[in-house]
């Protein structure tokens, strides 16, 4: 389930939105713009729904110290407000928001603009996900032909001590067996990093999409 953070002072807004979005998100509310703040460092919300006109701080300076934050500018910011002026939208987005919707709320529309910024945050996360497979998986073969020279070195001396050997002492016998077998261990394990090439996808509902690792 989604987190959303509220930032808003009117108990009427909050009892509207609850009623809109508690079925499908988590919701957590503000009323101020330093609560806001606070929370959304604390506890992560995966989108903010911010209203403009809040006591002390208004909305676009709450918005632009979040989006001057490293730990906080990637989350989503939508702000509401009673407002529907062409320039409080074009600041709004200047402040670094990404949608602007309108009080009084219609439950469906806003129902919607929320769900289609819910799937693009897990679509931006899945791709991100990916990349690092990616990256995990060529360092992985990288790193598995890295180990597999040396490798080869130690299985061809190891050869050639088990030749020149003749009738070794019972010890020494025990020990190139244990050697042999600590190596076979290091290529298993490079066999398995260079089978980390293979990712596979899982569809599941609402066209969201998952990683199987099993084969990793």
């Amino acid at each position: 389930m989604g987190k959303i953070l509220i930032i808003e002072d009117s108990k009427v807004a909050q009892a509207q939105l609850a009623d809109i979005l508690e079925k499908e998100f988590s919701l957590e509310f503000r009323e101020n713009g330093r609560q806001g703040i606070s929370s959304a460092h604390s506890n992560l919300p995966d989108l903010i729904l911010l209203d403009i006109h809040l006591p002390r701080m208004n909305g676009y300076d709450v918005c632009k110290l979040l989006k001057n934050d490293a730990d906080t500018r990637e989350i989503p910011i939508i702000f509401i407000t009673a407002m529907d002026a062409e320039k409080e939208r074009v600041k709004g987005f200047e402040a670094g928001a990404v949608d602007y919707i309108v009080k009084p709320f219609y439950p469906q529309e806003l129902l919607a603009r929320v769900r289609t910024h819910m799937a693009a945050i897990r679509e931006n996360r899945q791709a991100l996900e990916l990349e690092k497979l990616k990256l995990f998986k060529e360092m992985s073969v990288a790193l598995s032909h890295e180990i597999n020279n040396p490798l080869t070195a130690v299985y061809g001396f190891l050869y050639v001590l088990e030749k020149e050997l003749v009738e070794p002492e019972e010890k020494i016998k025990t020990s190139l067996l244990h050697i042999r077998k600590e190596v076979e261990r290091i290529r298993d394990i490079v066999a398995k990093l260079a089978n980390a090439s293979r990712i596979s996808q899982t569809d599941y509902a609402g066209d969201a999409k998952m990683i199987d690792l099993h084969d990793i």
